[in-house]
């Protein structure tokens, strides 16, 4: 009887410890195993506050390493460039206790680094502040920036499939990945266009040998059948000419999404012509990014129709503007 009472007494006591952690034994000991954290996800992309990199290359500081956004410096609070300064790129170095005043984000809020593809994302915090000025004549302005020590390895600039991008919120997105383009295709003279592709396309007379149309693709794909990729499209007329770099060149550009589920792709609008990457979780595709000139562009892949968010994070430089365009030319002039 005894025995039957201190029996039910250890299963009452374990009862009420279970919402605590699971049970297990050592030893004729009970020993308590904390649950596993519920993963959150992906940020809302209602919600999401995105955060891009820059390479500190690109404002003319040394080293390979990164820089990230903090916010446009209004021309009334900049005085780190005035009269004839503000005619050129240039980068200063920034005082902590100014940032805030600059516009910088709360500091007390995690930025959460999605750096290789697939990677869990990672705390970062800024550590130093930079303003840049940026751009042409026609558009310049001074960015405040940040080197940030970060908890993960980054892969050094260079490539966009290794750009990362952050997250601003309080708690860790855990089980949100971020997916590169990791696919490739290319078709070449006389090769016809990808299938779902073609009602996107638009028609033009392109008979060889006097024209050539080649056309190149990169995108990923998830498991339950989802996909995105951006396409672009030349048209080569070479006139009777032999030098390529002599032909005249036309490209068209368009960001491609296929839904779960669906059998033919979407054109995604309102954003950017190249495809960055797509973040992702347990529930699938959250967030299509999408990359144009110093601009990224967020997708909701469950409201693709929807006007993507976008963040202005640089103005482009003349050397930027004319090597930015993915050119299919075979002119190595142009490379």
């Amino acid at each position: 009887m005894r025995g039957s009472m201190r029996t039910r007494g250890l299963a009452l006591v374990l009862a009420l410890l279970g919402p605590l952690g699971a049970g297990a034994q050592s030893d004729g000991e009970a020993i308590l195993i904390p649950p596993e954290e519920k993963e959150r996800g992906c940020p809302s992309p209602k919600k999401l506050d995105l955060v891009p990199f820059t390479p500190r290359s690109q404002v003319g500081l040394g080293g390979a390493g990164w820089l990230v956004h903090q916010a446009i410096i209004p021309e009334t609070k900049d005085v780190y460039f005035t009269d004839r300064e503000r005619e050129r790129s240039g980068v200063k170095q920034v005082e902590p206790e100014d940032a805030r005043k600059l516009g910088a984000p709360d500091p007390t809020i995690p930025l959460w680094v999605f750096g290789k593809s697939d990677a869990a994302p990672c705390r970062a915090e800024p550590v130093m502040w930079w303003a840049a000025r940026m751009g042409t004549d026609l558009d310049r302005k001074t960015f405040l920036l940040a080197e940030v020590k970060v908890e993960c390895d980054l892969l050094p600039p260079g490539r966009l499939s290794g750009t990362p991008v952050a997250v601003r919120q309080k708690d860790a997105p855990t089980g949100c990945k971020l997916r590169r383009p990791n696919e490739r295709e290319t078709g070449k003279e006389q090769e016809g266009l990808p299938l779902d592709a073609l009602d996107f396309v638009p028609a033009r007379e392109c008979e060889a040998p006097e024209c050539a149309r080649v056309w190149e693709r990169f995108g990923t794909s998830w498991d339950d059948g989802g996909s995105v990729s951006d396409l672009t499209v030349a048209w080569m007329e070479r006139e009777g000419k032999k030098d390529p770099c002599e032909w005249s060149l036309e490209h068209f550009s368009l960001l491609l999404y296929r839904p779960m589920g669906s059998m033919t792709p979407m054109q995604l609008r309102g954003g950017g012509t190249h495809f960055f990457g797509g973040l992702h979780d347990a529930t699938g595709l959250r967030v299509v990014l999408s990359k144009d000139l110093g601009t990224l562009y967020a997708h909701d892949a469950a409201r693709p129709k929807a006007t993507p968010r976008m963040v202005r994070y640089g103005s482009p430089s003349e050397e930027d503007l004319a090597n930015a365009k993915r050119s299919l030319s075979p002119c190595k002039a142009r490379r």
